[in-house]
């Protein structure tokens, strides 16, 4: 496949995210599963990256954001097994990562829009 043709276009966001606005859980398959353990490791590779300019970015954070996507869904099947505590470590640890990103993000913001804690 040639790059122009994989390029976002934008009917084909429109399509994602149309695909994801729902009630019910859709799981990406354009990147291997993330898993449950590797939060901090794939947020700082998708960090370092965009630091240095890399080409590797965009790739980093979507591998980071299945990591945080399996933490969540593993929270919510220990939930639905009754499983409170584990449920609610894998969610604690989707968030705590979320918030992570969000405040390197309000470093690297060319806007300064963020707050830089």
């Amino acid at each position: 496949m040639s790059k122009t043709s994989s390029r976002l276009t934008p009917d084909v966001l429109s399509a994602i995210v149309e695909r994801y606005d729902t009630d019910r859980l859709v799981v990406s398959t354009a990147y291997a599963d993330g898993g449950t353990e590797h939060l901090r490791g794939r947020l700082e590779g998708g960090l370092i990256n965009q630091m240095e300019g890399g080409d590797a970015m965009a790739a980093r954070y979507a591998i980071w954001a299945n990591t945080v996507r399996d933490n969540i869904i593993a929270g919510m099947n220990a939930l639905r097994a009754g499983e409170a505590s584990e449920g609610y470590q894998h969610l604690i640890r989707a968030a705590n990562s979320l918030s992570a990103f969000s405040d390197a993000q309000a470093h690297l913001d060319p806007l300064s829009i963020g707050v830089r804690s």
